[in-house]
């Protein structure tokens, strides 16, 4: 009763308060309300109602608390139930998923085998864009052979030597350039006209043409992944052309006064089995690239100590060489390729002509000719004055020679006489394989005459290079109906 007893008392004591404010209760009023607090005051069973009322909720709150803690232990035991089954579930997968890595070279295989069903495809190459002036002249030839660095962001890095000299034409310029991945153009970052009767020892406009030369990827003496393209000349120390006036080799953008004299005749074997070419000959020069430092490395003449020669100078280190034995072991401890470096002239590179079974130069419209670049059944056929060079920049910023294989078929023409007319035709297929032996990209050209009794050009190098990372190259058929200068990019798809 305590508790109806307070209330009562709070009650009083507001009806109190009210009576005595502006409109007091009435006598009457006053009467009925102490006899309702005197009932409240006393009634036992009120209580007792209130009481009940309370406890009937409370039973009905328990029995939904017993209730909902059925539910979450029956939720509890489900979920229990549903980790049960994944983790079987899982298991399972897992042990799927252990099968495959069983199954990794089989994958590799079937990956590998699709690639090389890919790249079997012979591609024909579609001419782009003219990066030569056309005319009817001699003086506009330019030649087939390149030296060629296939970047893997599908630029090509090119030497274009001279197809002559001692002019200021077309027909004698060389030049250092680069293809547009798209095949869009072309951006040349050097030219000059080669002579044999003027020198100079950082040529601008005129090149001497007793050497070679190489358009590399280097980095730099402080940061080694800090890579650019540069010419690399390899040159003579005056204007004479024994090995006894033989300078070295440097960097175009450091200058003559940064070059190195290899020592001469102590050659080296690169891991594809290229040597060095150390004998001074101006049309005969190889140096080892190193693929981890990204520099060209040879061995001082002078001094016998490791010179590594980058874009931004050299380094000269503490390592002696002492004879080629050292010298081997040296490069058989290290990541090198040989780079053949390209002769300053040449009018077309060499292969051979079917006829004959004998290598001679690809310089006829009706004969048909078949051989490579690159290293094949232990002999190297790279750079220099007869051949081409072709090597790739890999992901991995590895620079690799590329093997470039080749084969034409030639029709003659025949001009109009009593026996008629007949057109000459050609084709060529090129073929790009790795030195370990991948096969890389193949493709193929057709040439035919523009004008009826007259041949098709020289088709046999007409593909001077090509790309296999864009399928972008440099396609020209050396002349055709007594005109020159049909170079221009080309591009298969």
């Amino acid at each position: 009763m305590a508790s109806i007893q307070t209330a009562v008392q709070v009650m009083v004591d507001k009806l109190v308060a009210d009576m005595q404010g502006e409109q007091p209760l009435s006598a009457e009023e006053q009467a009925l309300v102490s006899n309702a607090i005197t009932k409240l005051t006393d009634n036992e069973k009120l209580e007792q109602a209130v009481v009940a009322v309370a406890e009937s909720h409370i039973d009905e709150a328990t029995t939904a608390l017993q209730q909902a803690a059925q539910v979450g232990q029956t939720s509890l035991q489900q979920a229990a139930q549903t980790l049960n089954d994944n983790g079987t579930a899982l298991e399972v997968k897992t042990a799927k998923l252990d099968q495959l890595d069983a199954m990794a070279p089989s994958l590799a295989r079937v990956e590998a085998l699709q690639n090389r069903a890919f790249n079997k495809q012979v591609r024909p190459v579609f001419g782009v864009t003219p990066i030569d002036v056309v005319a009817s002249s001699g003086n506009n030839a330019r030649t087939t052979a390149v030296f060629a660095v296939y970047d893997n962001s599908g630029e090509t890095f090119l030497v274009r030597p001279s197809f002559t000299y001692n002019n200021n034409t077309e027909s004698s310029r060389l030049e250092y350039l680069s293809l547009n991945a798209d095949g869009s153009g072309k951006t040349t970052t050097h030219t000059s006209f080669v002579y044999s009767n003027a020198f100079a020892q950082n040529p601008t406009s005129q090149t001497y043409l007793y050497g070679s030369s190489a358009y590399l990827p280097l980095g730099s003496k402080d940061n080694f992944a800090d890579i650019g393209y540069e010419v690399v000349y390899s040159t003579q120390s005056a204007q004479a052309t024994g090995a006894a006036n033989y300078g070295g080799v440097y960097v175009r953008s450091q200058g003559y006064t940064s070059h190195t004299q290899p020592k001469q005749n102590l050659n080296a074997r690169d891991q594809y089995g290229v040597a060095t070419r150390t004998n001074y000959g101006a049309d005969n020069v190889a140096v080892l690239y190193d693929n981890q430092k990204h520099c060209l490395v040879m061995v001082d003449e002078g001094t016998s100590l490791v010179i590594e020669k980058y874009r931004d100078g050299n380094v000269v280190t503490n390592i002696a060489i002492a004879n080629e034995a050292e010298w081997q072991a040296y490069v058989d401890e290290r990541d090198f390729t040989t780079i053949c470096f390209i002769y300053h002239n040449i009018s077309q590179p060499y292969g051979i002509r079917r006829y004959t079974s004998g290598e001679a130069r690809l310089n006829s419209h009706s004969a048909s000719y078949y051989g490579y670049f690159g290293v094949f059944n232990d002999t190297v056929k790279m750079g220099g004055a007869r051949y081409s060079a072709h090597y790739r920049f890999t992901e991995e910023q590895r620079l690799e020679p590329v093997n470039f294989f080749f084969m034409s078929n030639s029709q003659p023409h025949r001009a109009s006489d009593s026996n008629g007319t007949m057109n000459g035709e050609g084709e060529v297929v090129v073929a790009l394989e790795s030195i370990d032996g991948e096969l890389l990209s193949m493709y193929s050209y057709r040439s035919k005459p523009e004008n009826l009794g007259y041949d098709a050009g020289i088709v046999a190098g007409a593909i001077n290079c090509i790309n296999p990372y864009s399928h972008v190259g440099l396609l020209n058929e050396y002349y055709m109906y007594n005109n020159h200068g049909f170079g221009r990019t080309c591009r298969a798809f």
